[in-house]
């Protein structure tokens, strides 16, 4: 794989994994759009580059959300082993942790059947639409009082459950989560923010997941370079991607994100006419 490939599939992973627009989307989209085919069918190869963007992800992630995950991961470890009282921030991470179950079990279970459809060109342009159009009328929607700290057993739960629907290509894990959110009656800032925090876990799970086939199957070798521009672009970008959204979401709604994701879709709708 070229370095400049890697660049911009690492850019696309880190930016698509917080805007509510589908990374999984982006990432089949563009090989398809230029004509690209690095790995040729070797599924080593493409696992350990997933591997890395998804690190670079996580990483970058964490460092931008740092003062949250410090303050909830330490409450509730604290209130695990008792020594201090399980208040909203103990429940809050765990009910995080939690929330990550039913997709991790549902992709584990069904690996070979969501691998299959990551690279339908007319599923993902249905899933940029469709839950595009879910978006912006979940958006529409009064905001209330409720705050990240309110998570409640239920809510996570619907959360959690709604997750599974971005195991399919163009549905957009943060969206989705968004979308759930903002129906709850969450502010737009607080939407934004329990979305990534439920990402780390399952985006931590998925690199660990993969690196247990990397470490079996050996690392491919000459791909070292690719492997750490993929992993620092979306390291950046996804930390960038963060920061921008939650600050966007203040002073703005999630509007021009839906837009795009229809009219990407309707772009791809053409060429698949076209061709």
């Amino acid at each position: 794989m070229p370095i400049f490939h890697a660049i911009v599939l690492g850019v696309t992973q880190g930016l698509t994994e917080f805007l509510p627009i589908s990374s999984s989307g982006h990432l089949g989209i563009i090989p398809w759009l230029f004509q690209w085919n690095h790995f040729n069918g070797d599924t080593r190869m493409e696992n350990t580059f997933d591997v890395a963007v998804h690190f670079g992800t996580l990483v970058g992630s964490v460092i931008c959300l740092w003062g949250d995950v410090r303050r909830y991961s330490s409450a509730g470890l604290l209130a695990l082993v008792g020594r201090r009282p399980w208040n909203n921030q103990a429940r809050f991470a765990w009910f995080l942790l939690l929330s990550a179950l039913p997709a991790a079990i549902l992709a584990a279970s069904f690996e070979g059947f969501f691998l299959t459809q990551s690279n339908r060109i007319g599923l993902i342009a249905f899933g940029l639409a469709g839950f595009g159009v879910l978006l912006w009328a979940a958006d529409r929607r009064p905001q209330t009082k409720a705050v990240v700290k309110d998570l409640t057993m239920r809510r996570a739960a619907l959360l959690g459950w709604g997750q599974c629907f971005a195991l399919l290509p163009g549905v957009s894990r943060s969206g989705i989560n968004i979308t759930i959110a903002r129906t709850l009656g969450y502010r737009r800032s607080d939407a934004a923010r329990i979305a990534f925090l439920m990402g780390l876990p399952i985006i931590g799970g998925a690199a660990i997941y993969r690196l247990f086939g990397v470490i079996s199957d050996g690392l491919p070798n000459g791909m070292w370079s690719v492997l750490a521009v993929g992993a620092f672009s979306s390291a950046v970008t996804g930390w960038f991607a963060i920061h921008v959204v939650l600050r966007w979401v203040r002073t703005h709604s999630y509007a021009g994100f839906a837009a795009y994701r229809l009219c990407l879709a309707l772009a791809i709708a053409i060429v698949l006419w076209s061709r």
